[in-house]
């Protein structure tokens, strides 16, 4: 097998691997965005129990501050996580890139050295 047919060989193992990581990623992101969903569900569902509880201005306010409060959490807490699965994401890519560069290379050395 020629150089180019190693290298082309490598560059669709690439396509095949960074394909399969596209693909985990997006199952990451969807699964993430799913249980966040359901916890913005559940902290509205919460908030409205509590309004009937609201007597005056400031348990409104006061409820208000911490509805907002919540919701300002797990906003945060979504955007670590969403940049969490991106870090790995891009650390993986760079792994793979790195491997078939490294491996196509030590191909072309060795036929060089032939």
């Amino acid at each position: 097998m020629s150089v180019l047919e190693n290298g082309l060989e490598n560059a669709g193992k690439l396509g095949r691997q960074l394909f399969d990581l596209n693909n985990e990623t997006m199952v990451k992101f969807v699964d993430l965005s799913t249980e966040n969903f359901k916890k913005y569900l559940e902290l509205n569902q919460t908030y409205v129990a509590k309004l009937p509880e609201v007597n005056d201005v400031s348990s409104f306010v006061e409820l208000q501050r911490e509805y907002g409060q919540n919701l300002w959490e797990g906003m945060q807490a979504d955007l670590r996580a969403r940049g969490e699965i991106v870090r790995e994401a891009v650390e993986q890519t760079g792994a793979l890139v790195r491997g078939t560069v490294e491996e196509t290379a030590a191909e072309v050395e060795a036929k060089e050295a032939a």
